[in-house]
């Protein structure tokens, strides 16, 4: 499954390509290449309705979380070190997922220690289809008063290439940082892509937590070194 994932949109697709891998170990390649063929040719040769696949799963997630959650929060974990570095950010972070508030919000409660409220503008959920909702969210908040007034400069990470290279093309984001996370799940041809592309840098998880540490990337912005 992690050698599929990084084409994943929607958690339901996990489902799908579950059943493809199980059955025949040498899809992974056709899945890769051709997900947005293949899903929906999948699901009519079983003769599945995608959204009635959504409600099955949707309702075996919350029926987890409600009568299982210590077995639920347990499958979630964290990247080393991003716990403490979160913690102690001085920063305003946001979190822009495609996951449901309500997961997301107790992912924060149990894996941060933070209790955050449901209305919290911290939070950005269900941003399907990721590449649109995603940079609508981020001129949401270079429109906050306190990015503004301050003239802050927004960094944004993610681990999926087509959203960074989105984020990194949309004129209106010219004053976001943007860079894919090289911890994440992207396959070595997305990750070389990334370094191709304009306005978009690879980072380590390491230099994730010095841009959480510092608003910086050691070495590179602090005229230490150069980028490469």
């Amino acid at each position: 499954m992690r050698q599929v994932r990084p084409v994943l949109v929607n958690g339901v697709e996990a489902l799908v390509m579950a059943r493809m891998v199980l059955e025949d170990p040498g899809c992974v390649d056709t899945i890769i290449q051709d997900w947005q063929s293949v899903l929906p040719a999948t699901l009519n040769m079983w003769k599945v309705e995608q959204k009635d696949l959504q409600i099955f799963f949707e309702d075996f997630r919350n029926n987890l979380l409600h009568n299982k959650e210590d077995e639920w929060v347990k499958r979630h974990v964290m990247y080393p070190g991003l716990q403490e570095t979160l913690k102690a950010c001085k920063y305003p972070w946001y979190i822009v997922t495609s996951r449901a508030k309500h997961r997301t919000l107790k992912l924060v409660d149990a894996m941060l220690d933070m209790q955050w409220p449901e209305d919290t503008p911290r939070l950005y959920c269900k941003l399907l289809p990721p590449n649109q909702r995603k940079i609508e969210t981020l001129q949401e908040i270079l429109d906050k008063p306190m990015v503004k007034e301050q003239n802050a400069t927004i960094h944004f990470v993610d681990d999926r290439y087509e959203t960074v290279k989105a984020v990194a093309g949309e004129p209106s984001l010219s004053k976001v940082q943007v860079y894919m996370a090289d911890w994440g799940y992207s396959t070595q041809a997305e990750k070389d892509a990334a370094k191709e592309t304009k306005g978009v840098r690879v980072i380590s998880l390491t230099q994730f937590q010095e841009l959480l540490n510092w608003g910086i990337l050691m070495g590179v912005d602090d005229g230490c070194g150069d980028d490469d």
